[in-house]
């Protein structure tokens, strides 16, 4: 289940920031709003190889790891710009514009909302 991906904003000084915070590390209030980012550009791409293939579960069951693309996405918010680590698939490279989702149900464990870009296809 996907739904748009929003960042966290202050009321006080406009700061966004990603993952969320308590307090603004501007202006130190705790008064935050979300505002919507959905789209970016990644800025670099990285790959996470797991140690082992496969891992054992408290539960005894066996959990197959796989490789998982990792990328900087550096998202415009009117005059404000924040970066985004995001999941991506395969074929997404650096200079690509891609849309950002957050994902209720992923392996990535972030602060707040997960996120996974797709590419956008021009035209749409």
């Amino acid at each position: 289940m996907s739904a748009p991906f929003t960042v966290p904003k202050c009321r006080v000084c406009g700061h966004l920031a990603y993952p969320p915070r308590i307090l603004c590390p501007e202006c130190g209030a705790a008064d935050w709003t979300r505002t919507l980012a959905d789209s970016g550009i990644v800025t670099e791409v990285t790959v996470r190889r797991p140690v082992f293939k496969r891992r054992q579960l408290p539960s005894g069951n066996w959990l197959d790891q796989e490789a998982v693309r990792l990328a900087s996405v550096h998202v415009d918010v009117g005059e404000r710009s924040v970066r985004v680590i995001a999941r991506v698939p395969e074929g997404v490279e650096t200079g690509d514009r891609v849309t950002l989702v957050a994902e209720a149900s992923t392996a990535i464990a972030l602060p707040g909302q997960v996120v996974e870009a797709q590419a956008r296809v021009e035209g749409e």
